[in-house]
Parts: structure tokens; C-alpha cells; sequence
């Protein structure tokens, strides 16, 4: 009889940020789980991206008891919040009906005829002990091998691993290498890992490393640069057997209902606005827009107006978000705004009119009548101190 789970990781729920998005995607995930009648499912890791406020784990206990309720359920700790410092230790307490188990350090689970071996992100401490790459590979490496040794003492069981962590050359979703200090190990280790499936995250960008060995992917978007799809793996193991040609192994990728982010590049140059030119508004409608603006590097050259004329030819098209973003470019040609050339206050007030967009004409001249009233008062307090 073949064994299904769901794996996906990288939630990243937070309350102030995409909070209905990412919760649509998490149900999404739960429900299809459980109308594919699968025997588990893996949230691995970075379920929240801070410590967890009481809306982001009400909302995961609450959905942790819904797969609890159909099949068993295991947790892995990852990077993000305090998940190994006993965030996730609330949802571990969460009941259903099937086990609830959650991992915050190298653990060997059985889930009825599954044996899954589980490597979370190590703790912060541990990577910063670490004074080599080195010391923390060897870790790996001899875990890895302690895995296959427990793999061996159960013959006739599916075996599974997953782990949140990075590994040497995966490419992130603006298509570069991982690089940075974090949790990173080398691949050839989990090729020899005797695991029908190896499932990870920690990367946002879905890939294949191995022929048994996947990134799952972020199940939503969480920055402009994902622009793949996202979702989950909903995996069946057809035999226990590890077989030469994978055959035992079906990798099906589920696409996520998340929203499209689109981030556009504008330069103002010349006093003109000049935006992408093969922009298709149809494709903005119920996206994340985000417009960077790059303007020469000085005050007044890019008024109120012009900022106003974009957004509403950007509205026109049904973006669920708009964001603007000014960006002074010293690389662009700049020429003296002419509120810096201004001499006297009717001049700067006039100029910084023309900059920002000027109001009426005739409220203009009561303002100017005003200033020079109140001119005339500050030279006379001069005069007499």
C-alpha cells in the first residue's frame, strides 16, 4: 500500500505582512492534504518569521489540530523566531486525533510504516561555536551515517528524511548561490543517504539537487525577486524498497493560491516619467506592485503630480498593493533644482509650488500676500531688538 505525505516549509506567517495571503496558502495546503488522503504531513520549519505573535500561533494551532485530525503531523525547528528556543512548543501540545511530533534538534521518528529522520536548523549557539566549516560538516556527516544505520535496523519501512538548512551550490530566487554565514552543508552527503525522499527548505526557490534530494520551495511569495511559483510537495512512496530507477518515488508539485509580486523600474529623466516599455497593465491586476524611481540625485526634481499621475495609471489596472519608491541616482544627470536658486521667500514658496504641484491660483496669491505680511513683522522684531 503506497505512503503519502505533504512537505512544504518556509511559511514565514506574519500578522503585519501578507498575513491573508499566507494564511489562504497554509489552508490550502491543509485541505488538499486532506482530501488526497495523505498518511503525513511536514511543515519544515520557519512556520513564522519572528516570534510568534498570539494571532500567527492561534492561527497554527488551529491548523495543526486540522491535519492532526486526519493524519499524523511532524514539526521541524527551523532559523527564523526562537523555533528551537521553544516557539512551536504550544502547537507540540495541540491535540487530534493522530500524533503530533516536533523536532528541534537530529531526531528518528517512526509514523506508522514510515521512518523519518530529521536534521532541523542547528541552534544559533551552535553555529557560532563552530570555529571551522569544517566542524560543522563532520557533525553532519556522522549524523547522516546514524541515520542510515537506524534506516537499516527497521528493512520494510518507508524511509524519509527532512531537514532545514542550506546546502553548497542551491541557488536562491534571484538565481545566485547561497553564500552568507548560516547552516550550510555539502550535497554528496545526502546522495549516499539510504532516504527514498530527502526533503528540505531553508531556500525559498524550488529545485532539485539530486535525483532524490528537493527543495521544496517557500509556500508563498515573501519578497518581489520569487517570481516562480510556489507551493508544495505532495510525495507517495510506492514500495519500501529503494529502487535503482527511483520508481518507488512520485513527486508531485502543487501550486499555491498566493499572489503574484511584480516589481517595476522607472527613471525620471528630462522631466518625463518613462516606465518599462513593454508593461502589460492586464498583467498588474490583483498583484503585489512595487514601482522604483530612480531620479537624478538632488531635491525638487520629481513633484507630487507626476507621483500622483503614476499611481493612478497603476490603479487603473487592479493591483492589490501599491507601493512607490524614490530612488536618488548620482549616476543620472542632474541639473540645480530651482528651489536652491531661489533668493527671496516668495521665490523658494513659488519654486517649491512648481516642484510639488502648485495649489490654485488664486489661493497662491493670498498665501504670498500673507508670507510677505508676516516678512514685514519678523524684519520689524529685528529692527527694534
Amino acid at each position: 500500500m503506497p505512503f503519502r505525505l505533504s512537505h512544504t516549509g518556509d511559511i514565514h506567517l506574519e500578522e503585519d505582512r501578507y498575513f491573508g495571503d499566507t494564511a489562504q496558502c497554509l489552508e490550502s495546503f491543509v485541505y488538499e492534504g486532506i482530501r488526497e488522503n495523505v498518511n503525513l504531513f511536514v511543515i519544515d520549519g520557519d512556520l513564522t518569521t519572528y516570534k510568534a505573535t498570539i494571532k500567527e500561533r492561534n492561527l497554527w494551532i488551529d491548523m495543526v489540530i486540522r491535519m492532526a485530525e486526519h493524519a499524523p503531523v511532524l514539526l521541524v525547528a527551523g532559523n527564523h523566531g526562537r523555533e528551537s528556543d521553544g516557539d512551536l512548543y504550544a502547537l507540540a501540545k495541540a491535540r487530534g486525533q493522530h500524533r503530533i511530533h516536533l523536532s528541534t534538534e537530529p531526531d528518528f521518528v517512526e509514523f506508522d510504516r514510515a521512518a523519518v529522520a530529521v536534521f532541523p536548523y542547528p541552534p544559533k549557539a551552535e553555529v557560532l561555536r563552530a570555529s571551522e566549516a569544517s566542524s560543522l560538516q563532520d557533525a553532519f556527516v556522522n549524523q547522516l551515517e546514524e541515520f542510515d544505520r537506524q534506516f537499516a535496523r527497521r528493512p520494510g519501512f518507508y524511509r524519509l528524511f527532512f531537514g532545514h538548512f542550506g546546502v553548497a551550490g542551491a541557488r536562491v530566487s534571484s538565481g545566485q548561490p547561497l553564500v552568507g554565514r548560516c547552516a550550510e552543508y555539502p550535497l554528496e552527503p545526502l546522495r549516499r543517504l539510504q532516504a527514498q525522499y530527502v526533503g528540505l527548505s531553508h531556500i525559498h526557490l524550488r529545485q532539485q539537487l539530486a535525483p532524490r534530494v528537493w527543495y521544496s520551495g517557500s509556500l508563498s511569495r515573501c519578497d518581489y525577486s520569487e517570481v516562480e511559483d510556489k507551493g508544495y510537495h505532495l510525495v507517495t512512496l510506492h514500495t519500501p524498497a529503494v529502487l535503482p530507477d527511483i520508481s518507488d518515488l512520485q513527486i508531485e508539485f502543487r501550486v499555491s493560491p498566493t499572489r503574484r509580486m511584480v516589481e517595476l523600474h522607472a527613471v525620471y529623466e528630462d522631466g518625463e516619467l518613462r516606465l518599462p516599455e513593454r508593461l502589460d497593465l492586464v498583467h498588474l491586476k490583483d498583484a503585489r506592485v512595487k514601482v522604483v524611481v530612480r531620479v537624478p540625485k538632488g531635491p525638487g526634481l520629481l513633484g507630487r503630480e507626476e507621483q500622483e499621475n503614476l499611481r493612478e495609471k497603476l490603479l487603473a489596472a487592479n493591483p492589490a498593493e501599491l507601493k512607490v519608491k524614490i530612488e536618488h541616482d548620482p549616476d543620472l544627470a542632474t541639473e540645480p533644482a530651482p528651489i536652491t536658486s531661489a533668493r527671496s521667500a516668495e521665490e523658494k514658496l513659488r519654486a517649491y509650488w512648481a516642484m510639488k504641484g502648485a495649489p490654485p491660483a488664486e489661493r497662491q496669491e493670498r498665501l504670498v500676500v500673507k508670507l510677505g505680511a508676516l516678512e514685514k513683522v519678523v524684519l520689524c522684531e529685528r529692527d527694534r531688538s
